[in-house]
């Protein structure tokens, strides 16, 4: 597998992600601080011109501190494989809250952007210019942004950069300077120019030279001017002075900062659903410094409804360490809604009805359901997003040898071995020499969104998880959004997507996946669920029951479109942005009943133990695993691996355990839906 299990004084206990220059790993030092640990790739740190590149790298992220930057905790840029380790900052890049959430109220991206020009400040007042400020290098947390990723970062009187002929950066925010190579100096005007297309893409959606190839991008930049039309008129004359052509007429950084006002305070600055993206996030991974007094995590969240706020750390002063507990960062929710609804922050406790795995047996977790034993963080399961690298996966290091599950390949408990042809034989000979089947799944999406002694839980793991040890394959979650994920698919990022995907014949024409579509190995059959409180599940079968009264949805799910196709016996309707706002409404008796997605009902109500279900589901359909057409070896082997774990009790016990039995199909069908 290759991943070390140790780099300088960190232990690894996850992969972050990985680009074209090496990966980056989430490590733990002894102290319990979390660190995010950059390596470069083998082959290039062969090269001596990489490792003073590298080296250079090191040297300029060191320089910097203050509130608005991730600091460099350590480094040996000249090691046998060169590293460096940042402080972890748990947050959503910008890039991935507007393609998820939309674009950023104003008084957002002024904060945004006061903070921004407060690392800019920074930067320069070392002497140097960043480069390559963008969206994915900025991240959005509860206390500010935060600007990473120092990698093209160097001193302005350093030429040597722009003497090869290459331009550095990204497209659409490199200033023209950056492009036209003509020899001058690339001074902090430069970044200066890259700001203002932040605030662009902030506040809009999209760059100031819209979207396109990067050469076209890059012509834009030189011949064109930004488009500012969609720019809300307070911030346009800002973003037009920052996107000057000429570097000489663009303000100086410290003029923007008196224009823009100083930044903060930063306590409610993001708008909920990014804030319910944080809050998620901060509930999955904990500082382990902060044990409770029984030894366990109890560190408290602060950005939990009703959390004091943290207070803003004053101009030109280090934030306070660890202002947030640590983090997943940016396990991004879906891009627009898709129609089977969103699902608010992961609950973290371990499945319905079942005990940790830890030994320790007898701890009740909230709603008295039984709940694990102290939250080890042995072999944990980490989705975090890459700092600087722009990657995002979870990687499945179970306890024991970190990278490798001991259960690959081994008989599944109950069935006999086979005498006869290997099920792995059946998998296509690319994944057969890989050793490694690659799983895309929003994990934040139910029936997932579980957090089980700091892993992320939910059946759609444990039954990736099965159908790898019956395949006798490894197994790899990679998360990614909703939205993205059948695109991931056609790209051959994934070789399956397990993702309550609702198995309809035009996702399996695949118009946003690839022209041959995809086929679905139905797994599941899912529908509504009709959520009351416990003294009403006697008096409330259906909807018909409820017709005149109030049930709460979700803004924008398929339950509030279902509801609307009911005609005129159909209940009041009262919409909330959140389906734990709808729950909520019904405690508190706003609403009568709640319409929700089944598999996310059941796994609210491990936390909302005073609602229950009532009348079984309403309008099932089948949700299948997704594989490209291309690939009918791979669906086919899928397909007979499921019916067998359906036939030797694997599949219900998982379906059990998950209080989903009643989503239970009797074979794995290809393409069932309509």
């Amino acid at each position: 597998m290759g991943d070390p299990r140790q780099i300088g004084p960190f232990r690894m206990v996850g992969l972050l992600g990985g680009g074209g220059m090496g990966r980056v790993y989430l490590g733990r030092g002894a102290d319990g601080r979390t660190v995010a640990v950059k390596t470069a790739r083998a082959e290039l740190a062969d090269d001596r011109g990489f490792r003073k590149r590298f080296a250079r790298e090191v040297a300029a992220a060191r320089q910097v501190g203050g509130a608005f930057v991730a600091p460099v905790v350590d480094a040996a840029p000249h090691d046998e494989i060169p590293w460096m380790a940042t402080e972890y900052v748990p947050g959503v890049s910008l890039s991935d809250a507007v393609h998820d959430t939309g674009p950023l109220p104003v008084p957002t991206v002024r904060a945004l952007t006061a903070g921004l020009l407060q690392a800019l400040a920074a930067v320069h007042a070392q002497g140097l210019v960043h480069r390559d400020l963008k969206p994915s290098n900025i991240l959005l947390t509860a206390d500010g942004p935060r600007v990473i990723d120092f990698g093209i970062a160097h001193s302005a009187t350093d030429t040597a950069l722009t003497a090869t002929g290459a331009a550095l950066g990204t497209p659409g925010f490199m200033a023209p300077e950056q492009l036209t190579l003509s020899g001058g100096e690339i001074t902090g005007a430069a970044d200066v120019f890259a700001l203002g297309g932040v605030l662009v893409h902030a506040a809009t959606g999209s760059g100031p030279y819209g979207s396109a190839e990067p050469q076209i991008l890059m012509y834009r930049t030189v011949h064109e001017q930004p488009r500012l039309d969609g720019l809300p008129e307070s911030l346009r004359a800002l973003a037009s002075a920052c996107l000057v052509k000429e570097p000489e007429r663009r303000p100086a950084v410290a003029d923007l900062a008196a224009r823009v006002g100083a930044p903060g305070p930063y306590g409610n600055w993001l708008p909920e659903p990014v804030t319910a993206q944080l809050r998620s996030l901060s509930d999955r991974l904990r500082d382990p410094r902060r044990p409770g007094p029984d030894g366990t995590d109890r560190t408290p969240n602060p950005l939990a409804p009703g959390a004091a706020t943290p207070p803003a750390a004053p101009w030109g002063a280090a934030a306070p360490p660890h202002a947030l507990p640590t983090a997943p960062a940016a396990v991004p929710a879906a891009a627009p809604t898709p129609p089977q609804g969103r699902y608010g922050p992961a609950p973290v406790m371990p499945p319905p009805g079942e005990t940790g795995d830890t030994g320790q047996t007898g701890e009740t977790a909230p709603g008295g359901r039984p709940g694990g034993g102290g939250r080890t963080r042995r072999g944990a399961l980490a989705g975090l997003s890459a700092v600087g690298v722009g990657a995002l996966t979870w990687f499945l290091w179970p306890a024991g040898e970190a990278g490798r599950d001991p259960s690959v390949g081994a008989t599944p408990p109950g069935r006999k071995p086979s005498s006869g042809r290997s099920p792995r034989a059946g998998l296509p000979a690319g994944i057969r020499d890989r050793g490694r089947l690659v799983v895309g799944s929003d994990l934040s999406y139910a029936p997932m969104g579980f957090v089980k002694e700091g892993r992320p839980a939910g059946l759609d793991i444990e039954l990736a998880r099965a159908l790898g040890r019956d395949l006798g394959i490894e197994v790899k979650i990679s998360n990614g959004s909703f939205g993205a994920l059948l695109p991931g698919l056609a790209s051959g990022r994934y070789d399956l997507v397990i993702s309550a995907l609702a198995d309809t014949e035009d996702r399996q024409r695949g118009p946003h996946a690839a022209p041959s579509g995809v086929d679905l190995v139905d797994y599941l059959r899912s529908g509504f669920a009709l959520v009351v409180p416990r003294a009403a599940r006697a008096t409330v079968k259906g909807l018909d029951d409820l017709t005149g009264k109030v049930v709460a949805v979700q803004q924008g799910s398929a339950a509030r479109e279902h509801l609307a196709g009911l005609g005129p016996r159909k209940p009041k309707v009262r919409t909330f942005a959140t389906a734990e706002e709808a729950y909520t409404d019904v405690l508190k008796g706003g609403s009568d009943a709640c319409l929700d997605e089944y598999p996310a009902a059941v796994r609210a109500l491990v936390v909302h133990t005073a609602l229950v279900t009532t009348g079984g589901q309403i309008a099932p359909r089948p949700l299948g695993i997704a594989v490209a057409k291309s690939q009918p070896d791979l669906r086919d082997a899928v397909r007979v691996s499921l019916d067998r774990l359906i036939e030797d009790g694997t599949y219900g016990k998982i379906l059990g355990k998950w209080d989903m039995t009643e989503c239970a199909v009797e074979r794995a069908e290809i393409n069932g839906g309509s």
